[in-house]
């Protein structure tokens, strides 16, 4: 039976086997078993976000991580586009912070992610993660952590409901855009998908923009889901950190 439940299983099975940690949203949230989050306004998990800057991080002094942490969690604006780009540019190029050393003051780049090594980093897939914010209480059917950072939000339907379209599944996050802002600061790629197709574009992108990811031309494969596709090539750790950077 192909409805929203099984859809979201079996890509969350797919996302194990290559190599992704599973967790349950229940289980993560502040009242959790497995509590990853300080509060249910929190979009990103802060404990495990601060044990990866100093793993990836060892000889920076643990003031300017503490630093580096806090430009991530307070990027500056109320706006969602203006924020996403502030955060881009440290995901890409690093965090920037100044610490004093002997007298002097120096300035220290402090990375959130290593696309040279992929398996450097951590990858959770966690579904069902609950938000709250202005009132609002949103739940997402499945969010891809990088480093502990929601990096791939991902919206399904089912494509076994006639009213469940691509196109629902987009306007569903524009909802949630307004509703619930603060993930989207960190958010890299969108996906949304009914379980069979599976498109794919950034944040402030129009409907249009949605696009299927291709398997290598080598490769014919017709009895794959466009999901079961992107899932694969696109959401490879490497390609997926390559394609957030570049």
């Amino acid at each position: 039976m192909l409805n929203e439940n099984s859809i979201e299983q079996s890509f969350i099975e797919q996302l194990i086997a290559q190599g992704y940690r599973y967790f349950n949203g229940t289980d993560i949230s502040p009242i959790g078993d497995n509590p990853q989050r300080e509060s249910f306004s929190s979009v990103i998990l802060e404990e495990h976000f601060k044990a990866s800057l100093k793993k990836l991080n060892p000889s920076v002094p643990q003031s300017a991580l503490a630093e580096a942490y806090q430009k991530v969690i307070n990027l500056g604006t109320e706006d969602i586009m203006e924020n996403n780009e502030r955060f881009h540019t440290l995901l890409t190029n690093g965090v920037t912070v100044e610490y004093s050393k002997e007298g002097k003051t120096k300035g220290i780049n402090v990375s959130l992610i290593d696309v040279k090594n992929p398996e450097n980093n951590s990858f959770w897939v966690v579904n069902q993660l609950v938000v709250k914010e202005n009132n609002n209480e949103k739940r997402f059917d499945v969010v891809i952590f990088v480093n502990g950072l929601p990096l791939v939000f991902v919206e399904l339907k089912s494509a076994t409901d006639e009213k469940a379209t691509l196109r629902k599944a987009y306007t569903q996050i524009q909802n949630y855009k307004k509703a619930v802002p603060t993930i989207f600061y960190y958010n890299a790629l969108c996906i949304i998908s009914d379980g069979i197709d599976a498109t794919t574009s950034s944040v402030s992108a129009p409907f249009s923009r949605y696009l299927s990811w291709k398997a290598p031309k080598e490769i014919k494969d017709e009895t794959r889901t466009q999901l079961q596709i992107l899932t694969e090539y696109m959401l490879d750790k490497k390609t997926l950190l390559e394609l957030i950077c570049y």
